[in-house]
């Protein structure tokens, strides 16, 4: 008990509520300014929620608190956890196998002039390099005809697009990937 007593000290409870009753127009309550107010509530008590499960996960992980109640959503947590890294690990060695085939990872046949799958979207990587000026160049090539670059340079370029998901900064600084709705760090709703 002196863990989750600790635990809810750590879970940052807003200071400003305001009461729904405060929130009127001349004609009454203002159903909209209601319904905002009850949004963001509810989205407040979803943040603290998620800052408790990750805390007691994280406790639970550290071997630092043990609630046999919730036991089952940890064992659960640890299978999703395995799943994901074998299904990453298929993921990787289908792309190795659909790498330079006219076969997009979702199965579609590609065209040869395909930069991207008509199907899913994704970029077909080929045997031939594309330089940023768009220029096709063989992959034995050391420097593109039309520009100039060095094929190396273009090669890193394309690793880095690939491996890097698009970051954004919170107000806090911390980096959150692209799509992802809440800072980690800080637990504000990102926009």
């Amino acid at each position: 008990m002196d863990n989750i007593a600790g635990l809810m000290k750590k879970v940052k409870i807003p200071e400003k509520i305001i009461p729904a009753s405060k929130v009127q127009t001349e004609d009454g309550l203002s159903l909209k300014a209601v319904k905002k107010n009850l949004e963001e509530r509810m989205n407040e008590k979803a943040k603290i929620y998620g800052f408790i499960g990750m805390e007691v996960y994280d406790l639970s992980k550290e071997k630092k608190i043990e609630i046999v109640q919730i036991k089952a959503y940890l064992d659960k947590m640890d299978a999703l956890n395995s799943e994901i890294e074998g299904l990453e690990k298929q993921k990787e060695e289908l792309e190795k196998k659909s790498a330079g085939k006219n076969i997009c990872s979702c199965g579609y046949k590609l065209k040869p002039q395909d930069r991207f799958c008509p199907n899913c979207g994704e970029v077909v990587a080929r045997d031939m390099l594309i330089c940023s000026c768009g220029a096709e160049l063989a992959k034995d090539v050391k420097f593109c005809s039309v520009c100039g670059k060095r094929a190396e340079d273009i090669l890193q370029e394309q690793e880095i697009m690939k491996a890097a998901p698009k970051m954004r900064e919170c107000i806090c600084g911390a980096k959150v990937p692209e799509g992802q709705f809440m800072c980690m760090e800080c637990g504000r709703k990102l926009e």
